[in-house]
């Protein structure tokens, strides 16, 4: 039986886990988007692992929570997987054949990054490493006025030129903004992690528009 497509929220999750090992994420922070929430519940399920979601996901938030509070955070493919192996190990019963086992493996996600372990870290908002760090990705925190000061330049460009505020539409807007020369705008996944949602950025911001589509929450 041929395993399902990974999902991205699958890849996200197993690399803020690896971040948050070790460390506890704050009663103040917010819950985590459902779909990470979920997607890890389901899958250590699926793996006879039941019994360490609670635990898994404390980690997958804190590391989330580290991320947003500092972007200059990083990971190598090795550590990655050395800390996949220990919670691997720990658990009492293997996956059936044919599931996809999570935290997801080194190599899956690099194959979702088009082979560049640096794009997968960028793709959730932590840096790329030394050994490949493309040009132009800043390592520089941004402040919460940066945040909302994006966001609103964002929602004006799109009430202005016609299309949605949606998750989306930010990532690729940004690009072509880095294209022009800007270095001020936060990445989208810093976007989520900081908020907890991309709805709940432009909720907080008070920057969604009507009759648009807030995904990728």
């Amino acid at each position: 039986m041929a395993a399902s497509p990974v999902s991205q929220s699958a890849i996200t999750a197993s690399l803020f886990y690896a971040i948050g090992v070790g460390r506890i994420p704050s009663s103040q922070s917010p819950a985590l988007a459902d779909d990470l929430r979920d997607t890890v519940t389901r899958m250590l399920q699926d793996q006879g692992a039941g019994d360490s979601v609670n635990e898994v996901l404390d980690a997958v938030r804190a590391g989330r929570d580290a991320v947003a509070g500092d972007p200059s955070l990083s990971l190598s493919a090795k550590k990655y997987e050395e800390l996949r192996s220990h919670l691997l190990a720990a658990q009492s019963a293997a996956p059936n054949r044919g599931w996809n086992v999570w935290p997801i493996g080194a190599s899956t996600i690099l194959k979702r990054a088009d082979g560049s372990w640096s794009a997968a870290l960028q793709n959730v908002g932590l840096a790329p490493s030394s050994r490949a760090r493309p040009s132009g990705f800043g390592t520089a925190r941004f402040t919460p006025a940066q945040f909302g000061a994006a966001l609103r330049d964002f929602t004006g460009h799109g009430a202005r030129e016609g299309f949605t505020t949606s998750y989306q539409s930010y990532v690729d807007w940004r690009k072509a903004q880095q294209q022009r020369g800007r270095t001020d705008l936060p990445s989208g996944p810093s976007i989520r992690n900081t908020y907890g949602s991309w709805s709940a950025a432009l909720k907080r911001e008070g920057t969604q528009r009507g009759g648009a589509a807030p995904d990728g929450s």
